[in-house]
């Protein structure tokens, strides 16, 4: 099991602002999970969040994909976990803007948190410090 932390620039803002996402790993099965800018989209969804709405490697039309990191094992398993039993607590569900948040990078801090995981996202990762509740 693994979880990977990915991210791509937005477009037209790629030099100053970046999308971020999970892609979990198991049983071959790779997921990616992301709030999107519409309700919605594709995939699984409970408003802006989705699940596989695009492949997991797919960019987001601001240049390419970068891998962020890797969590494997124990870390691995409890962003898993705060994935699939958060899902429909987030608290911003219904909720989203670009700037400053609630956005793709609010939900990747909100999960980070609720699985005790401490990882530093990037200063272009606009919304990462948007209010976060437990």
């Amino acid at each position: 099991m693994c979880v990977e932390l990915k991210y791509a620039g937005i477009p037209f803002l790629g030099m100053i602002a970046v999308h971020y996402w999970f892609v979990t790993e198991g049983a071959h099965k790779r997921d990616r999970w992301e709030v999107w800018q519409r309700m919605n989209t594709g995939g699984l969804s409970a408003g802006y969040l989705h699940r596989n709405l695009m492949h997991p490697d797919s960019n987001v039309g601001g240049g390419p994909t970068h891998l962020a990191h890797v969590w494997t094992d124990a870390l691995a398993q409890q962003i898993t976990l705060a994935l699939h039993e958060s899902w429909d607590q987030y608290p911003y569900l219904y909720r989203y803007q670009v700037m400053p948040g609630p956005n793709s990078n609010t939900f990747v801090a909100w999960i980070l948190h609720r699985a005790g995981v401490e990882y530093r996202l990037s200063r272009r990762a606009i919304g990462k410090n948007f209010v976060l509740r437990k």
